[in-house]
This record gives structure tokens, C-alpha cells and sequence, in this order.
């Protein structure tokens, strides 16, 4: 298998792994209401990382033109996924929640703009991504970036051995960003410029990065429109 035909399986296990040990249970147990939004969230993202693995399989097995094909249906998903991650980051806000074990904020200010930001990565990269699609080397390293950068350390940090431990969390979402480059400079003895675009736009879905802009008054006039 190749880099990115492992990559989005390593994503996909992370993120359901990280997922399934907080929203599954809840579902099970019926312990606790959960809106309709969040249901929504979690087929519309699982679907994702399915076709995301789904379309590094077909490359990997040659299978070009299907992977083209697959791109138009591919968008469409990502444009859903943008509507419904903000309504969702939305709903949290309303529901008071300032964050979970190990990225909490003081206000919900803080959690909403994480999460937003977070949203706003994946859709930048994503189309970056399709807007380089007739340049594969560019393309590739791009929607990987999108994936690992912006779908990643919200898994990552509901993870039962790093859930709670933000060193840790922090440790493991800079590790996964990093080996694209790694590998890049391993066998190309160099990292290509897309790694380092989608690097620098993924900093914006870092709780610093976040917690810092969420202090601004015009953030606060913002989340204050969004919240209601």
C-alpha cells in the first residue's frame, strides 16, 4: 500500500476509534439526548472517510478515471460536510459545551471558534485539492492534509489512552501532521511546498491557535450572531 492508500485507513481507525469511545456509548446506553444534528455529523464524516479511503484505493489500483468520477461526488460531500460541521459546532455552543477532557475552554466562545476553524481547514484544503487535481503530486498530499489536519486530532483527542492529557494529545496530532513531510523527505530528500501550504493552514485548527483569536471582541460579536 502506498503512503496515502494507509494513511486514510490509519485516519479512518483513529477518528472512528476516538469517536466510538464517547458517542457510541451514548448511543447505546441512551444515557443521554443526543440531537439530531450530531447523528447527521457522524454518517455525513463516516461517509467521508470511506470514500476518502475508497478514492486512495482506486489510484493505488490504477484505476484513474473511476477516482475522477468518484472527485465530482467527492465535493459534494466535502460541501456538505462544511454546512453541517458548522451547524453542529453551532449547536454545541448553545448547548453550553466549552469543549472535552483535555481542549477545554473558558467559554464556549472559545470551543465554537476550534471547531469552526477546524471546519474552515478541511473546506480550504479540500478545494485547494480539487482546484490541483490535474496536478496528482500536489493533489494527493493536499486532500491528505485536509484529512489528517482537520478530521484527525478531534479523534485524536477522544482516544481512550490520550482523552484527558493535552501534552499527549498535543504529541499525537503533531506526529500524524508530520508524516507526510517525513516520508516526503525520506524518499524524496525533500518536502514538497504542499505539505508545508497545508501545514500552515492546519495551524489554525490548533486550541492555542483558537484559544487566542476567541479572545478578539469582533469573534465574540461573531459567535454571538451564530450562537443566537
Amino acid at each position: 500500500m502506498s503512503l496515502f492508500s494507509t494513511m486514510s485507513v490509519v485516519a479512518a481507525v483513529v477518528i472512528v476509534a476516538g469517536f466510538g469511545n464517547t458517542y457510541v456509548p451514548k448511543v447505546v446506553s441512551g444515557s443521554e439526548s443526543i440531537p439530531s444534528i450530531v447523528h447527521l455529523h457522524a454518517a455525513v464524516f463516516t461517509a467521508w472517510l470511506a470514500l476518502f479511503i475508497t478514492q486512495t484505493m482506486l489510484v493505488m489500483r490504477g484505476q484513474i478515471k473511476r477516482h475522477q468520477q468518484l472527485g465530482t461526488a467527492a465535493m459534494a460531500l466535502a460541501a456538505l460536510m462544511l454546512v453541517v460541521g458548522t451547524m453542529t459546532a453551532v449547536n454545541a455552543a448553545r448547548l453550553g459545551h466549552r469543549g472535552i477532557p483535555g481542549v477545554e475552554f473558558p467559554d464556549v466562545e472559545g470551543f465554537l471558534l476550534l471547531n469552526i476553524n477546524a471546519t474552515i481547514v478541511f473546506a480550504v484544503l479540500i478545494g485547494a485539492g480539487w482546484w490541483f487535481r490535474g496536478k496528482p503530486e500536489v493533489h494527493k498530499r493536499l486532500m491528505l492534509m485536509a484529512t489528517v489536519g482537520a478530521l484527525m486530532p478531534p479523534g485524536i483527542s477522544r482516544l481512550p489512552f490520550v482523552s484527558g492529557h493535552t501534552p499527549a494529545i498535543a504529541l499525537a496530532v503533531i506526529a500524524f501532521l508530520l508524516v507526510g513531510p517525513v516520508h516526503d523527505l525520506i524518499t524524496r530528500r525533500r518536502i514538497h511546498p504542499a505539505y508545508l501550504c497545508g501545514l500552515v493552514v492546519a495551524v489554525l485548527a490548533f486550541p492555542p491557535v483558537a484559544a487566542a483569536l476567541s479572545t478578539l471582541p469582533a469573534w465574540h460579536r461573531a459567535a454571538a450572531w451564530l450562537i443566537g
